[in-house]
């Protein structure tokens, strides 16, 4: 099954690189410290939205998700008029922000109540625990922000990455989110605990701008809350393992693509990641895709600011990412979707409740 422009249903949109925090695992930093250099530092405008986003094709979509893989995007001060734009020409289509919450004014929280279907939180934790992999966030501004948004009707999500240090906390923060008045309490199974040659590794050194160290985090002990592809992942040898696994992309099951910041359109965000930063840059996805881009004829032909939308999807770009799943694979692609390790799957991440939302009405 090709990608058709027509059968698109989900559209995940980078609008922002710009992000208030320095999670220790992001690709848009390292380790927690200095942003990476080579990172373009891109908002988008209302007009920029619009000149990608035809009317018929808003029309035909169920879901945008405002997320995105460098940024936040409620960095971006026209996310209330892009969903207003987006409600007024769709108003059947479900709108739904991810953000740490520390990001953007309140008064921004009380418009996008009354526009988009959810809201969720990435809150690692507790006041004494959140910030730890949450850096830089502040916890009174999330509470300040959650709460704008939850008072004037807003459906908040609160989404919870479960690491050592707060393990403790699963239980309590429920409880506390169920007082606050958020709808939703999501546990997370990280993903993100191994090394270039995709070796599990049982700690991540936390750095300080200047490259110093500041601390560690670590991957939860208790098992009801390990990702449990870790266990494939540490009994194959994965570079047989990705040549010889069947990919299935829920992103193309589910008619679902990736809109990053830079115009870059992707099946997923994680295909995304490997273009900027000294990790990206390490790896062999980082130059199998600019490669790929050279062989359609240039990478303005994946932007969909320098090409039209529906040419990027049913032309040589995602023909060209479709035709790897049976050979010459990325990484990450049998990483994510391959059939035994499936590391993201929907059981271990917020894929399955972001498509559940779209059946449903979440208000």
């Amino acid at each position: 099954m090709m990608y058709s422009y027509k059968n698109i249903k989900s559209v995940e949109l980078e609008i922002s690189t710009f992000c208030n925090a320095a999670c220790p695992q992001c690709p848009r930093n390292i380790q927690g410290g200095k942003t990476i250099s080579n990172l373009p530092m891109i908002n988008w405008t209302l007009e920029q939205l619009q000149s990608i986003f035809k009317i018929e094709f808003v029309k035909q979509l169920e879901m945008v998700y405002f997320c995105g893989t460098y940024g936040d995007p409620m960095t971006n001060n026209y996310i209330v008029e892009m969903c207003q734009w987006f409600k007024t020409i769709n108003p059947k289509i479900k709108l739904g922000i991810h953000t740490n919450g520390g990001a953007g004014r309140t008064d921004t929280y009380k418009q996008l109540a009354t526009c988009v279907d959810f809201i969720a939180f990435g809150i690692d934790g507790l006041e004494d625990t959140n910030h730890l992999y949450r850096k830089n966030v502040i916890w009174s501004q999330v509470l300040k922000n959650a709460q704008d948004f939850i008072e004037q009707g807003g459906h908040a999500v609160w989404d919870f990455i479960v690491f050592r240090h707060n393990q403790h906390q699963v239980d309590q923060a429920k409880q506390f989110s169920q007082d606050f008045g958020f709808k939703e309490f999501n546990v997370k199974k990280t993903g993100r605990f191994f090394n270039k040659a995709h070796q599990l590794v049982d700690k991540v050194d936390v750095l300080a701008t200047d490259g110093s160290f500041e601390y560690i985090i670590e991957p939860p002990t208790d098992k009801n809350y390990l990702n449990n592809a870790y266990d494939h992942l540490s009994q194959v040898d994965f570079k047989d393992y990705v040549r010889e696994t069947k990919i299935t992309c829920y992103w193309r099951k589910n008619h679902m693509i990736y809109i990053g910041a830079d115009g870059h359109v992707f099946p997923c965000g994680f295909l995304h990641d490997r273009l900027y930063g000294q990790e990206a840059e390490s790896t062999v996805d980082h130059k199998k895709i600019l490669d790929w881009m050279d062989d359609i004829g240039g990478a303005d032909l994946s932007n969909a600011f320098s090409t039209d939308l529906a040419d990027i999807i049913e032309g040589k770009w995602f023909k060209k990412i479709q035709s790897s799943w049976h050979d010459d694979r990325l990484e990450r692609c049998g990483l994510l979707c391959g059939d035994r390790i499936n590391l993201l799957s929907p059981q271990n991440s917020t894929i399955k409740y972001k498509k559940d939302l779209i059946s449903k009405d979440p208000k």
